[in-house]
């Protein structure tokens, strides 16, 4: 029996740090597939045409690299004219050339790259998904979404662009992998047997994800970790770009204050890029965690984040700036957007309840949602939408 095949095109490099777009190719693989994971193009310096390689320590997954010409005038016509087709006819050629030199016709293509392949609906395969994970702020970034079997995103708001394309889209959330699912359900169970507790000691905040984010808010960031030395704050992620494979990185005023808080505050604690295995055993010991960001800096303004689902696979309470896909659900607290200022207030007004946050019935509620959108989940909903178009 012929393996099935999927490609997944991204705007980020595979690496150390995974993200939603690298866990739909594990889950992929997962089930079944054998996965084509298309890097953005020259991430490989020297590289001229392309090259397929194994993953290592994956099953089933194979990494797609290739030379994109990019020069000054090709730059120009691209963002100040929106002038895309000649990348977007090269890249069609590219794939067409890979499946008949390597024998592939792929069942799914799943694309979450929004600047190019805009021909999408020409390549080699069965259905053809775009994933929106952004808000599009240009027309020319809905091209990808023409004439294909589905528009799929984790947000409404994000979706609303796309009335006019496609009309057959999915509402998803952010998911969860096999690691957090699984610790999940050990949390969970615990609660169930009424094993549960608060610290009686010193408080232990957590943050997961990226701290060179551009939309970071980095005053209540740096006011909450100066206002508390009598906390402890735990954070894993990039702080540098060391194994910084997503996006970040550019901006030197954020280094630079990521910097000095790291050097300065002996109460701050910072672990750099780790995989889900290494962070997991860590969780339990977190009393809260948080979310920060400047939702007129984010370019979604504050729609979703990955992130949320993994800090509720622990149960305990997030404190959070403004999130609209939560807006409703009563799972943790949340500034109004545009409210960032008083995050320092809200933090300590959490503080000051963490018994009444982290009740037993509540942190059960947390685990429970999370455990509702896992990414094999999400994936059967994004292909049965293909199967119904």
């Amino acid at each position: 029996m012929t393996r099935k095949k999927v490609l997944i095109i991204t705007p980020q490099t595979w690496g150390k740090m995974l993200i939603s777009k690298h866990h739909y190719a594990i889950s992929f693989a997962e089930m079944g597939y054998e996965v084509y994971y298309m890097n953005p193009p020259n991430a490989i310096k020297g590289l001229r045409g392309y090259s397929i390689d194994k993953i290592p320590d994956f099953n089933r997954l194979n990494l797609i690299n290739y030379y994109l010409l990019s020069n000054r005038i090709t730059e120009y016509f691209r963002i100040r004219h929106d002038i895309v087709n000649f990348h977007d006819w090269y890249l069609l050629q590219l794939v067409n050339r890979i499946c008949k030199e390597h024998k592939l016709f792929f069942d799914v293509v799943l694309s979450f790259e929004p600047n190019l392949h805009g021909l999408l609906y020409r390549y080699p395969a069965r259905k053809k998904i775009f994933f929106t994970a952004d808000m599009i702020s240009k027309t020319v970034h809905t091209r990808a979404a023409k004439n294909i079997d589905a528009v799929v995103s984790v947000g409404p708001e994000l979706l609303e662009k796309f009335d006019s394309i496609n009309s057959r889209q999915l509402l998803v959330n952010h998911g969860i992998n096999t690691e957090y699912r699984e610790f999940a359900k050990k949390n969970l169970a615990a609660l169930d047997d009424g094993l549960y507790s608060i610290s009686k000691n010193r408080v232990q905040i957590g943050y997961i994800g990226n701290l060179l984010i551009s939309c970071l808010y980095i005053e209540g960031f740096k006011k909450i970790v100066a206002d508390n030395p009598n906390i402890d704050f735990h954070f894993w992620g990039a702080y540098n770009m060391q194994n910084n494979n997503v996006a970040g990185g550019g901006n030197e005023f954020l280094q630079q204050q990521i910097s000095y808080i790291r050097e300065n505050f002996k109460n701050t604690h910072f672990y750099g890029v780790k995989s889900s295995f290494e962070i997991i055993p860590n969780l339990n010991k977190i009393d809260a965690f948080i979310y920060i960001n400047d939702s007129k800096k984010d370019v979604n303004g504050g729609v979703n984040s990955h992130k949320i689902l993994e800090y509720l696979t622990t149960g305990k309470v997030i404190i959070s700036t403004w999130l609209s896909y939560y807006k409703d659900m009563n799972l943790f607290p949340m500034l109004e957007k545009g409210k960032e200022s008083d995050y320092p207030a809200l933090f300590g007004e959490v503080l000051s309840k963490l018994e009444y946050y982290n009740d037993s019935e509540m942190q059960k509620k947390r685990i429970k949602y999370a455990l509702s959108n896992t990414y094999n989940d999400n994936l059967l909903k994004i292909l049965e939408i293909g199967r119904a178009s």
